[in-house]
């Protein structure tokens, strides 16, 4: 297992450092420690490449970049494809302004969005389902060899929940189930595949999301994480786009 800290692709906690206690928590507690994890002045990039499968169609390949800051109540990424489309996420953790802000980069990503031709949403990348309404906790489970609490979260607009598989150590998710309200089945998924040790850092190698005909591989090729100089974001951290004709 890895010992110190370990880098997820999400906002709530890219990096963070593990509790030292092992007591077991309320379900309460517990989501808090989710929703606002130690250790937050940080920065981080990550690139990588997205390989999506649907059945009876051709396989679409795009380039990746997320660049993300961490400060100490709030979080601020950026999700790049192909260096064509883009968003900005934020995510507030005080209590009482939890909240998530969704904002495309230009036109483009607007009108003809090229993240939902992988079964992707930047939400996803994310993982702001953290901060759903909790309904219920289902029995302990283990996944990746990792020891889970598996809770069920509403989504703010009523319409789908989320089976969240959350490791009980780093406080952090491995699996999650999407299911739309009044449905049995999911229809998306999403599975943290590999990673590797990387100093004193976990790294993410391979995402996996899927839903029924289609399958989308997210491979991480270069991982960055360091401190902020004073408070600075680093230069080249957010990139800007291609000038749109």
């Amino acid at each position: 297992m890895l010992k110190l800290l370990l880098l997820i692709i999400s906002l709530y906690g890219f990096c963070f450092a593990a509790y030292a206690e092992n007591k077991e928590l309320s379900v309460n507690d517990f989501l808090y420690r989710v929703r606002h994890p130690a250790g937050r002045k940080r920065w981080a990039i990550m690139d990588g490449k997205v390989i999506h499968r649907r059945r009876g169609k051709d396989i679409v390949n795009a380039l990746l970049y997320i660049g993300i800051l961490f400060n100490r109540d709030h979080t601020l990424a950026q999700v790049v494809i192909n260096n064509e489309q883009g968003y900005m996420v934020g995510q507030a953790f005080i209590k009482g302004k939890d909240g998530t802000s969704i904002i495309p980069m230009n036109n483009a990503t607007k009108e003809k969005p090229i993240l939902g031709n992988f079964g992707l949403r930047p939400q996803d990348l994310t993982m702001t389902f953290l901060y759903w309404d909790f309904l219920k906790e289902f029995p302990e489970e283990s996944t990746k060899v990792i020891n889970c609490r598996v809770l069920k979260l509403k989504s703010p607009n009523g319409k789908e929940t989320a089976k969240v598989w959350i490791s009980k150590e780093y406080y952090f998710p491995i699996k999650v189930e999407w299911t739309k309200i009044n449905e049995e089945e999911p229809f998306r998924s999403l599975e943290v595949n590999s990673f590797k040790q990387q100093g004193k850092y976990g790294v993410i190698k391979r995402l996996g999301l899927y839903g029924p005909g289609w399958r989308t591989k997210i491979n991480f090729t270069k991982t960055e994480v360091g401190t902020p100089d004073k408070g600075t974001v680093p230069e080249g951290l957010f990139l800007q786009l291609k000038k749109e004709k």
